[in-house]
Formats: C-alpha cells, sequence, structure tokens
C-alpha cells in the first residue's frame, strides 16, 4: 500500500495511508520561519497524531499548527525512556540528539525519530545541529527507507556530515527539508542554505522534481545502489523563488 507524504514547510510534514490517520512531524509557529501574510499565518493542518523532535523549539513544536486534539508524541521524552510510542503498531525509534552548539539561545535537547507506514521507515532528523557518528545513528540502520533529510546547514548539521550520515544509513529516497526557501531564507547572518547547494554535491544521485507538495511512496528508483532525492513544494506557503533545478536521472 503507498503513503503520501506532504511536505508543508520547514520540517513539517503530513503522512498517511489511504484511509488511514494522518501523521503529522515537526509543526512549526509560522512567524518562527518568516511567514507574515495573514492568508499564511493562519493556515492550520488536519492530523491524528503529532510527533515533536522536541517540545521546547517553536519552529519544531507548534502543535497548535494541528486541528483539533491529536495524540502528541515527544520523541525527545522516548529518546530518554520516559515515553514509549508506537505508529501502526510499530515501535517509534528515537535517538537523543542536541541543536547546533552555535545556536543563539542555546543547543537544546531533541531526538531523530524513525517511523514504520505502509511497510515504510521513514526517518526524520528532527533539529540536529551537528553530525552523529555511526555507533550513536546504528538503531536506523534497516529502518531509514525515507530520509527527511535537513538540508539548510544553518543551525543543523553541516552538509559534509550530513553525506556522511547518509552513507551510512543507506536510504533509498531522500527528501530535502529545512533549507531555504523565499520567505524561509532568513537574513545575514542567519541565512539558509538553499536546496541546490545540497543537489550539486549529490550529483551522482538521480533527481525527482516534483513541483507539487505531495508524492507516495513507494516510487521510481532511476540508478539502482543510488538514493534518489524528492524534491517538493511546501503546501504552507507559496514560495518567491523556485528551486530552478531540473535534473531528473545523472
Amino acid at each position: 500500500m503507498s503513503v503520501h507524504l506532504e511536505w508543508i514547510a520547514l520540517a513539517c510534514f503530513r503522512l498517511w495511508e489511504d484511509g488511514g490517520p494522518v501523521i503529522a512531524t515537526d509543526p512549526f509557529t509560522p512567524s518562527s520561519i518568516g511567514l507574515v501574510k495573514e492568508e499564511e499565518a493562519g493556515r492550520r493542518i488536519q492530523a491524528d497524531t503529532v510527533i515533536c523532535s522536541s517540545l521546547t523549539d517553536v519552529a519544531h513544536s507548534n502543535v497548535g499548527l494541528v486541528k483539533g486534539n491529536p495524540t502528541v508524541i515527544n520523541a525527545l521524552d522516548v529518546a530518554k525512556g520516559n515515553l514509549e510510542a508506537e505508529v501502526s503498531g510499530e515501535p517509534v525509534i528515537t535517538v537523543q540528539a542536541a541543536e547546533s552548539p552555535d545556536h543563539p539561545e542555546g543547543p537544546d535537547d531533541n531526538a531523530l525519530y524513525a517511523f514504520k507506514l505502509g511497510g515504510l521507515w521513514f526517518l526524520h532528523m528532527g533539529d540536529v545541529g551537528f553530525g552523529l557518528p555511526p555507533q550513536e545513528i546504528a538503531p536506523f540502520v534497516g529502518r531509514c527507507d525515507v530520509l527527511l533529510a535537513l538540508t539548510g546547514e544553518k543551525l543543523t548539521l553541516g552538509l559534509d556530515e550530513l553525506d556522511k550520515m547518509i552513507d551510512f544509513l543507506d536510504p533509498t529516497w531522500i527528501v530535502p527539508m529545512h533549507y531555504g526557501l523565499a520567505p524561509v531564507v532568513g537574513t545575514e547572518p542567519n541565512i539558509v542554505t538553499k536546496v541546490d547547494v545540497f543537489l550539486n554535491r549529490r550529483s551522482r544521485d538521480p533527481v525527482i522534481q516534483v513541483r507539487h507538495h505531495t508524492v507516495e511512496f513507494p516510487m521510481s528508483t532511476p540508478v539502482p545502489g543510488r538514493p534518489t532525492i524528492v524534491v517538493l513544494e511546501p503546501s504552507g506557503y507559496s514560495p518567491t523563488e523556485r528551486v530552478g533545478y531540473e535534473r531528473q536521472g545523472l
């Protein structure tokens, strides 16, 4: 059965199987990512379960963005052993991490988390501020079909560190997130790297430009043995700049 994945913005996604409950990840506070227009800031999303990498970062834990009264899973609590959580009868797998040491408000703890839906494992990188060595992310080995990857660098891990984690985790698909796409680009000195920097350094990987906010997994894998990068457009706002990439395949 296929899984629908919708990119809302930043690190926020919605995932669901046909007719099944909806999972939302890391919902943001609109003003925290530069969304100030009323029609953008007033949008809310539907989900039955919300998973947050922590409950301390307004850009990753605004449960109020979600309509109704969803079940909330704090992945950091799971990583600390204070909570057990499941999605579709499978445990949520977590690894504790932290924000960048350079974070202006201090490097709060958060967690990376993986959950299984429709027979596929989705690994969300949360808001990790540095690369993690193989021994720390070993729980995700075999549990990373789709990597929701931080690619904006600023106050998150560098792309060189991300490359090492990708090589170790060996995902089938990579969905970039948390990157600069106006108005979510920040201002100097907090400019967020645009996704084309990540695409350029991963030039051997096939790229699928969806030109839409939602895609279904599993999807095609043009080059066996290489992860396929799937670039989405956010549904949570209308970007004023486009990525400008049309590369498909090598």
